[in-house]
């Protein structure tokens, strides 16, 4: 995810972290199989996403975790 491009819609296909960070992103709406709007990225620094009609800042190593395929 750490690579996404924004104004471009992707979908979610795995999460490579650990229980605690697992489970912290479940709760924010960032499951394999949804569908989510990057709408400003800086190098290096947050992603901010849109998911589920929320808007969350992502830092890199986070979103380094996180699988994604563009739609």
């Amino acid at each position: 995810m750490a690579d996404a491009v924004p104004g471009k819609k992707y979908r979610i296909i795995k999460i490579d972290s650990g229980c605690r960070l697992n489970s912290r992103l479940c709760a924010m709406g960032f499951i394999p199989g949804e569908i989510f709007y990057v709408s400003g990225a800086s190098r290096g620094g947050p992603l901010c996403v849109f998911i589920k009609g929320t808007k969350f800042a992502i830092g890199k190593g986070m979103a380094e975790k996180i699988q994604i395929r563009e739609i």
